[in-house]
C-alpha cells in the first residue's frame, strides 16, 4: 500500500479520536453533575484528566523507551478501548460511585497520556516531507468540523437517548481508532529500530526529549512560542467570552454561542486555505509563522477594543485564517526538525510545558479580567501573539544564517 493509502487510515483514526474525545468529555462531565449537583464534582473529571496526563507525560520516554513505536502506538489505543468498554458495561452499577468514576477517568487519561505524543509522530512517518503541510491542514479542518459537530450534537444526544447509549457512541468511536490505527502502523514495522538491548538510565531516558527541546534552536524558538500562545491562547475560555459578551458587547448568552460557532467557521475555512496553499507554505513556513501570528494579533486586539457585535462575529471569522496559517506552518517546522525515532518524546516534552503553562494562565488571565478589566485581557493577548511574531523573524534570520554558512564552507571546501 502506498504511503497515501496508510495516512488515509491514520486520518480516520485520528478523526475518530477527536470525536470521541468530545462526546466523552461532555457525557461524563454533564453526567457528574447531574448526579451530584455539584460544579466542584464536575470539575473533578477535567482536573484529574490534566494530572494524569501530566504525570503520564514524564513517564512516556520511559514507556517508548521499552516497547516498538508501532506495537506500543496499537497496545495504548487497545487498552484505551478496553478501559472505556469495560466503563460502559459497568456504567449502569457505577453511575453512582464517583470515586469508581474518576479511577477509569485516571486510567484512560493515562493510555492518552503515553499514547497522544506517538499519535501526533506518526504524520511525519507516512507522509513525504514536501507534503506535511497538507497533511496538518487536513487534520485540522476535520478535527475543527468534528468538535463543533461534536459541541452541538452530544448535548441533544444525552437529552434524547441518555448518557449510557452516547457514552457507547464514543466507545465505538475509539473501537474504530484501534483497527486505523493497526493498519497504518503495518507500514512503520520494517523502518522501525528495535527498543531492546538500548541500555540507558531512566534519568537519561527522561531528558532526552527536554535536551532535544533546549538543544535545537528551531525547536526551542516554535516550543517558546507555543508556549506565549498558550497563554493568549486562554483568553478564548467559554467564562472570558462570556465576560466580553456581556460587558463588552452588551448581548445576551446566546451571542457567546455565536461567537464560538463564527470562531470555528473561521477556523474550519482557514484550515481549507491552507490546503489550497499547501504547496506555497511548505516552501516558506517561517514567514508564514510570522505573517499568521501578525495578522492574528492585530485581529485580536480589534477584536478586544470593539464594541460592535456583528464586528465581533466577522473579526472571529478572519481570525480563522490567520490562526491556521500560523499553527499549520508550526506544527510542520516542529515535526521537520527532529529525527522520526526522538519525536515521540520530544512531544511528549512539550506537551508537559503547553499544558502546565495552559493550567497556570487561566488563572492569570481571570485575575487580570477581574482587576483590570476584560479588555485588557485581550490587549495582553494580542501582546503576546505579537511577541511570538517577533520570535518566528528571529527563527527566520537563524535559517538565513544556517544558509549562508552551509553555502560558505561550501565554497571553502570547492
Amino acid at each position: 500500500m502506498k504511503r497515501g493509502g496508510f495516512f488515509l487510515y491514520y486520518w480516520t483514526a485520528h478523526s475518530s479520536i477527536s470525536l470521541a474525545g468530545v462526546v466523552y468529555i461532555m457525557v461524563l462531565t454533564t453526567f457528574m453533575y447531574q448526579e451530584s449537583g455539584s460544579a466542584f464534582i464536575a470539575a473533578l473529571f477535567p482536573l484529574f484528566n490534566a494530572v494524569a496526563r501530566f504525570v503520564a507525560g514524564f513517564t512516556a520516554p520511559l514507556v517508548m523507551e521499552k516497547f516498538g513505536f508501532s506495537k506500543l502506538l496499537v497496545r495504548l489505543q487497545v487498552m484505551k478501548a478496553l478501559l472505556l468498554t469495560g466503563l460502559v458495561i459497568a456504567f449502569p452499577y457505577i453511575s453512582s460511585q464517583v470515586s469508581i468514576l474518576c479511577m477509569f477517568i485516571l486510567f484512560i487519561a493515562f493510555t492518552e497520556g503515553w499514547g497522544n505524543p506517538l499519535i501526533q509522530s506518526m504524520v511525519p512517518r507516512l507522509v513525504a516531507p514536501d507534503r506535511l503541510v497538507k497533511a496538518n491542514s487536513s487534520l485540522s479542518v476535520t478535527s475543527q468540523s468534528l468538535q463543533i459537530a461534536g459541541y452541538t450534537f452530544t448535548g441533544f444526544l444525552v437529552v434524547r437517548f441518555g448518557h449510557m447509549p452516547t457514552l457507547i457512541m464514543s466507545c465505538v468511536l475509539i473501537w474504530v481508532s484501534v483497527l486505523s490505527l493497526w493498519i497504518a502502523a503495518r507500514s512503520m514495522k520494517a523502518k522501525e529500530t528495535a527498543a531492546a538491548g538500548r541500555e540507558k538510565p531512566s534519568w537519561e531516558v527522561i531528558r532526552e526529549g527536554w535536551f532535544y527541546l533546549w538543544r535545537n534552536p528551531t525547536l526551542r524558538i516554535v516550543t517558546i512560542m507555543d508556549m506565549i500562545e498558550g497563554i493568549a491562547g486562554t483568553i478564548w475560555v467559554g467564562a472570558i467570552t462570556l465576560v466580553y459578551v456581556k460587558e463588552v458587547l452588551h448581548q445576551g448568552e446566546a451571542w457567546w454561542g455565536f461567537i464560538n460557532a463564527s470562531y470555528y467557521v473561521g477556523a474550519i475555512v482557514g484550515g481549507l486555505l491552507m490546503l489550497l496553499l499547501s504547496s506555497f507554505i511548505q516552501k516558506n513556513l517561517i514567514p508564514c509563522m510570522a505573517v499568521g501570528s501578525a495578522v492574528f494579533s492585530l485581529l485580536t486586539l480589534w477584536y478586544g477594543l470593539n464594541s460592535i457585535p456583528i464586528v465581533a462575529l466577522i473579526l472571529c471569522i478572519a481570525m480563522g485564517p490567520a490562526y491556521q496559517l500560523r499553527d499549520v506552518a508550526q506544527q510542520t517546522a516542529f515535526q521537520s526538525s527532529v529525527d522520526h525515532e526522538m519525536l515521540p518524546k520530544v512531544y511528549a516534552s512539550r506537551d508537559i510545558l503547553l499544558s502546565t503553562i495552559t493550567s497556570l494562565s487561566i488563572a492569570v488571565i481571570g485575575l487580570i479580567a477581574d482587576t483590570l478589566g476584560i479588555r485588557m485581557v485581550y490587549i495582553v493577548g494580542s501582546i503576546c501573539i505579537a511577541i511570538s511574531a517577533g520570535l518566528s523573524f528571529t527563527l527566520l534570520r537563524l535559517q538565513r544564517n544556517s544558509a549562508l554558512a552551509t553555502e560558505s564552507s561550501g565554497s571553502n571546501f570547492s
